[in-house]
């Protein structure tokens, strides 16, 4: 109802806007013409109909303005790639990550490096800082498209397709937002322990989510976009686990699934679409937040979100790499004393 009573106005201009996403999807994977695209997106914007999982779209040659050396994933690919989208403001996050668990380079049994994905900053000022930091990081990916929140989903696009182009051959591959304390130890042993007959989508996941219909929701999605009243199930996009033989599907059926301007139900309709079924993973927290808490940060949990980089620095700093963080009743009681803590503490 409240649908059709919106103003025309800003369905007018959300058109506009999504017309401009698909443009920027288009320039930014110029590797095939417009036409090309457009001949793979329009079937399924119209007719909603199935198709074949076409070739993975990939990034054209030129898509990127700062890349990490080409050795960066040489002489072989990490088994664990780790992808970290930040924004260009972000400096502290990035350090954060780095000095802590973004820095290691074994987990369990798996190679680990972790590589940072951004955009053009608002201010072309901030680009020389970024250039140093590239310098002496030499882990940073940047693509040609602004750096907002509209093109989120051109981030995740952009980071899937520079692992599928100059980092292929990683067993898995996480993205994790910059404000994450992630449990690399913990994730690499629940990783080694899966049998996988079929790709892998693995996560908090979310179910049953409706379309935000309101126009001046930036979470906006309109029917002329996505016409179904739900989502299929999706991962959070804070943190998830893709297989390395997930992601070249994902990159084929992002060429036939609508450019919604929300990333990780994005990922989760490419997912659909090629048939990856996601797997829930309680001890992920998805958009959770909890108490800074060694047990469950260092032991319990794999992810924990909206971690300061003071946070995420002291949570670090608290404990040996080795070091056994819980008590025997606390690692008995696990996730449910971590959710207990974030009751208490209002999170």
């Amino acid at each position: 109802m409240a649908l059709h009573s919106c103003p025309k106005r800003p369905r007018l201009m959300w058109g506009v806007l999504a017309t401009l996403a698909t443009v920027s999807v288009v320039s930014f994977f110029g590797s095939g013409s417009h036409e090309e695209f457009l001949s793979h997106s329009l079937p399924y914007l119209l007719a909603g109909g199935r198709r074949p999982i076409s070739a993975p779209l990939l990034p054209s040659s030129d898509a990127f303005f700062l890349l990490p050396p080409l050795d960066a994933c040489s002489p072989r690919a990490p088994a664990l790639l780790v992808l970290v989208p930040s924004a260009p403001g972000h400096a502290l996050q990035r350090q954060a990550v780095r000095d802590t668990w973004g820095g290691v380079r074994w987990a369990g049994k798996y190679t680990v490096r972790t590589f940072f994905a951004l955009g053009l900053p608002p201010e072309p000022s901030q680009q020389a800082a970024l250039e140093r930091e590239a310098a002496a990081h030499r882990d940073l990916i940047q693509g040609r498209f602004m750096d907002t929140y509209a093109n989120l989903t051109l981030k995740t696009l952009a980071l899937l397709g520079w692992a599928a182009t100059r980092c292929d051959g990683a067993l898995f591959v996480l993205k994790a937002d910059d404000d994450m304390f992630v449990n690399l130890p913990a994730l690499a042993q629940h990783l080694q322990g899966l049998a996988r007959p079929l790709p892998v989508y693995l996560g908090r996941i979310h179910w049953r989510v409706h379309p935000i219909r309101d126009p001046r929701s930036r979470h906006y999605v309109p029917t002329s976009l996505y016409l179904d009243a739900t989502f299929p199930p999706y991962c959070s996009g804070t943190a998830y686990v893709l297989s390395g033989d997930a992601v070249a599907p994902i990159l084929g059926a992002a060429r036939l699934v609508p450019p919604v301007p929300l990333e990780d139900v994005f990922v989760g309709l490419c997912a659909h679409r090629a048939g990856i079924a996601p797997q829930h993973l309680g001890r992920m927290s998805g958009s959770s937040s909890f108490p800074p808490d060694p047990c469950c940060y260092r032991e319990v949990l794999f992810s924990v979100h909206g971690v300061t980089p003071s946070d995420m620095v002291d949570m670090w700093d608290r404990a040996a790499p080795h070091e056994k963080m819980c008590g025997h009743l606390q690692r008995a009681l696990g996730l449910l004393r971590c959710k207990a803590l974030a009751r208490l503490a209002g999170l």
